[in-house]
């Protein structure tokens, strides 16, 4: 049964609709421009079959109030105020078409709020060629008023909102109506670009999708939505400690004595905990942890728990849903700093662990390094390769070989051959080094080029074997390379 009711944000009353199980993962629904919580009947239950779905009358819309003053921004702000008087500390976030750009400004503000997003047939923010909105006929379901004030910010966006999306951290599905809609789709596309981990579906029925094909898209978000990501099971693992994020580096400790604490308190704190959490079995544990390093960083006592934990003696942790995990982050178009930082001093510095965690989490896939490959595994292959100094050369030189055959891969091989030399465990051996360094396309002036190719001749392994061969008969100050 739905219920209606009424409440306060920001000095407004706003009206909102809600049904499904209470303590269902809460879902909030944000409806397109003119259009009010009604909008989403069509799907609302289905949706909410294990959920606790909220759908939104924006200001001015439906039974919210009208007000003196309309933006976007207003919007974002009305709804980071109705999830705190509602007290949903983060939620799953639905917007359709201006609720998509109402969504992810809420997602860019406080990225911590929104677990996932979904932008239905929702274009990025990108100028476009004004038309002069024409006021229908009859009494309206919103003011009018309000659609003179937003549609101006629809057609020439604030230069800031196209930039933020790159602050999203939750995975986003993109829903496009397809070429029947009247949003051009290469926005759509711009969007999945833009946001870190986004993908896209189309549904091939124009701008109104989840009221032309309910069950596709249903089916399309419950899909998108079953899956939980690791933040999300970590966010979960400190909540039991009274443990929530406030801001973009700052956090809440509820339990007594109630204090504010750094990402450094955490990480000291509870960083090295995950695995000794009895109340998880070992995947559990794995998951929170990889979690931790999405929301915490590369804190030693973060990252250093998974490999403590995959040598000690409960493990080895379960190998696919390890070494997944870091080929999930390392292909995503978000960059996980966390997760290069642990492959390099976490596993490919130690020397029994080197060998497995390079093979797991690229040279397994060498044959799948071509011309053409897709870009995820490009992706993967120049973080892996550019952290991949320490590996030893026997376990590495087959990979390198194969990049080498993709011209994309050209400067991470180099990135490669040149940490392979200067890092402190690195690997290298010269003569094989310096015929793979001959098949790489690089520009003449390539930074370092000249040095690596004089040390790879004169037969030298490692810097730190041959301390002054790297800055032998360097050129005049001003004319060459400078230390990497």
């Amino acid at each position: 049964m739905t219920e209606h009711h009424t409440l306060t944000v920001n000095g407004i009353r706003l009206a909102y609709q809600v049904t499904g199980p209470v303590g269902g993962d809460p879902l909030l629904l944000l409806p397109a421009l003119g259009e009010t919580a009604d909008d989403w009947a069509h799907v609302r239950d289905a949706l909410a079959r294990n959920r606790r779905v909220y759908a939104l009358d924006l200001r001015g819309h439906g039974r919210s109030e009208r007000t003196d003053s309309y933006s976007l921004e207003l919007m974002r702000d009305d709804v980071l105020g109705f999830l705190e008087a509602v007290g949903l500390d983060r939620v799953d976030l639905v917007g359709h078409s201006m609720g998509g750009v109402v969504a992810h400004l809420v997602a860019q503000h406080s990225p911590w709020r929104v677990v996932r997003l979904v932008l239905e047939d929702t274009p990025a923010p990108l100028p476009r060629e004004p038309v002069a909105p024409v006021r229908p006929e009859g009494e309206l379901a919103f003011d009018w008023t309000m659609v003179l004030a937003v549609r101006p910010q629809l057609d020439r966006p604030d230069p800031s909102w196209l930039e933020g999306l790159s602050l999203i951290t939750a995975p986003t599905l993109v829903v496009a109506g397809g070429p029947d809609s009247h949003i051009p789709q290469g926005a759509l596309a711009e969007l999945v670009r833009r946001v870190p981990d986004a993908q896209l579906t189309t549904i091939p029925v124009g701008h109104l999708v989840h009221a032309t094909a309910p069950e596709e898209f249903t089916e399309a978000v419950t899909s998108f939505l079953a899956d939980v990501p690791d933040s999300e099971i970590a966010r979960r693992w400190l909540a039991e400690d009274g443990i929530a994020q406030t801001g973009h580096d700052t956090w809440y400790d509820a339990e007594p004595p109630a204090q504010n604490l750094t990402v450094e308190d955490l990480c000291n704190g509870l960083g090295s905990m995950a695995f000794t959490d009895e109340g998880l079995d070992l995947p559990g544990r794995l998951r929170v942890a990889l979690g931790l390093m999405d929301l915490l960083g590369g804190h030693y006592l973060v990252t250093g728990q998974v490999t403590s934990a995959h040598l000690g003696p409960e493990g080895p942790l379960p190998a696919e849903l390890l070494w997944s995990g870091y080929r999930r982050r390392l292909e995503a178009v978000r960059e996980y700093p966390a997760i290069t930082d642990s492959l390099w001093s976490d596993w490919f510095e130690v020397w029994h662990t080197a060998e497995e965690a390079f093979a797991e989490v690229l040279g397994n896939d060498r044959d799948r390094l071509l011309p053409g490959a897709p870009e995820p595994l490009l992706r993967r292959a120049r973080r892996v390769l550019e952290t991949s100094g320490p590996v030893p050369w026997k376990a590495k030189a087959a990979t390198y070989e194969a990049a080498a055959r993709v011209p994309e891969l050209h400067q991470a091989v180099f990135r490669a051959l040149l940490t392979s030399y200067h890092d402190v465990y690195g690997q290298l051996e010269p003569q094989p080094a310096l015929t793979l360094l001959h098949r790489l396309e690089l520009p003449p002036h390539t930074e370092h080029l000249a040095a690596v190719q004089r040390v790879l001749t004169a037969g030298h392994h490692h810097h730190y074997h041959s301390p002054g061969a790297w800055s032998a008969e360097l050129p005049p100050r001003g004319q060459g390379m400078s230390m990497p």
